[in-house]
């Protein structure tokens, strides 16, 4: 499973009722229990603790050069400012474990400087960033880490954050970049898309329905995909406006998420040939957050399938077919609510199973993420972000292609991740697929800075 999204996805849902289920609710004075999907998380991460559970990092390009005491000092001022970036998992015999706050913390510890060889380009700072991706956040302290890339006689830095899943979620970790290098007045309003509503037995039985159908029967798979694995997985990014997203939404009467999907699956029908009789699925995460929960952090939301649409040859078909899968999550339904009251009822021994199982290639070829838009603007000590790119989690050893929407402003970017050669690739035919559904709506795009860039893999270190 993964996290995250605008309409349609992990930036839906939220209820002031929960019927029962574990809450996130809590002061920050004595700290917070654990969500039931943080739990899922923790166990996750500590019967595999070699493998990183977390959500999709973020590489922050800088206009400007500050340096690691500056970057630190501008951090501890956030972390004074804003306690939650101080919580802990804190468990003691008897009690179920907690997130508390921890007051100081070590600065040395959570904001660190990673040179780069003299001269780096944007690629190599792009590869620290995937490598790092790959490193297990640990969890004996504030679950979160900010990494300084700098190389000597380049101007400009970046930023990595990276942050443990077992913490955040998607949309939780975007409100803690407004935390540490935000407006304080936005991260401080908390996340917009919250749902209020109550549970009903009705919602309960259609969400059984509607969930029971989704996880049924494996996912096709892709022919690039039916090799041996083992080798380093590639990484591709494709930035584009957003304005021209909307557009391509608005032209098929769809939402911004419903666009995604719908290039997603045209970009991936490109690259490969589908396997199989079964429809190729994609891991679709789905925000429950609920009114209660709208000033802390935390993971809730709850995992769907959706299959794509890579056979389909009409623009409109191909839109039919997810906004039939994405329509009970849109608008102000609360029909994740009623989902995640099942899901919380997971037993705690299975609960990791269900994490695992989201990540089977048999389960679902492709996991998607989309973690909507970073409230901005953004600066470190001062230099304004000027570029923010998902950076998709990596594993390898990992037989899915793990993609990721996210972005800074007006500017969304798709990172691409596969085990194999191919994350360039894909990326450039995620842009095509853009503009050919442009060309099919009669749509003339003001042209923005659509670039392609690579990652070739981990770094060497």
């Amino acid at each position: 499973m993964r996290s995250e999204s605008t309409a349609g996805s992990e930036s839906m849902g939220g209820s002031e009722s929960d019927g029962g289920a574990e809450s996130l609710e809590g002061a920050h004075g004595g700290g917070r229990p654990l969500s039931r999907m943080d739990r899922y998380m923790l166990d996750f991460q500590r019967a595999y603790p070699t493998r990183p559970v977390s959500v999709s990092s973020y590489l922050l390009r800088l206009a400007g050069s500050p340096d690691l005491d500056q970057v630190r000092a501008a951090v501890l001022d956030r972390v004074r400012a804003f306690p939650a970036l101080t919580e802990r998992l804190v468990e003691r015999r008897g009690r179920a474990p907690r997130w508390e706050p921890g007051g100081v913390i070590d600065v040395t510890r959570h904001v660190r400087e990673y040179p780069l060889p003299a001269g780096a380009t944007e690629n190599d700072a792009r590869a620290e960033a995937v490598r790092l991706s790959g490193v297990v956040t640990p969890l004996d302290g504030p679950a979160w880490e900010v990494g300084l890339l700098t190389s000597p006689g380049t101007g400009d830095v970046h930023i990595i954050f990276r942050a443990s899943h077992v913490w955040v979620d998607g949309l939780s970790q975007n409100r803690v970049l407004t935390y540490l290098f935000g407006d304080e007045a936005t991260a401080m309003a908390g996340p917009a898309w919250i749902r209020p509503g109550k549970l009903t037995p009705g919602m309960l039985v259609s969400a059984a329905r509607r969930q029971a159908a989704s996880w049924a029967g494996p996912s096709g798979g892709l022919a690039a995909l039916t090799g041996p694995g083992g080798g380093r997985p590639s990484v591709g990014w494709a930035s584009i406006g957003v304005d021209r997203l909307r557009a391509v939404g608005q032209a098929y009467g769809a939402s911004v998420n419903d666009v995604y999907l719908v290039t997603v699956g045209g970009a991936l029908a490109a690259w490969s040939s589908p396997v199989g009789q079964s429809p190729v699925r994609a891991v679709l995460s789905v925000s429950a957050r609920r009114t209660a929960e709208r000033s802390i952090l935390g993971n809730a939301f709850v995992a769907t399938r959706v299959a794509l649409p890579l056979e389909l040859a009409s623009p409109a078909e191909r839109f039919e077919q997810v906004r039939r899968q994405t329509a009970p999550y849109k608008g102000g339904s609360s029909a994740s609510l009623g989902e995640r009251f099942w899901s919380d009822r997971v037993p705690s021994r299975l609960g990791r199973r269900t994490i695992g199982g989201g990540q089977e290639l048999r389960t679902a070829a492709v996991n998607t993420t989309n973690l909507g838009p970073i409230p901005g603007p953004l600066a470190v000590a001062g230099a304004p972000v000027i570029t923010a790119l998902p950076v998709p989690a990596v594993r390898e050893g990992r037989r899915q292609v793990v993609i990721t929407l996210g972005g800074l402003g007006r500017t969304v970017t798709a990172g691409f991740t596969v085990p194999a050669p191919g994350g360039e690739e894909l990326a450039e035919l995620w842009l095509a697929e853009i503009e050919g559904l442009e060309r099919a709506a009669g749509i003339v795009p003001v042209m923005d800075e659509a670039v392609v860039t690579l990652a070739a893999g981990p770094a060497p270190r």
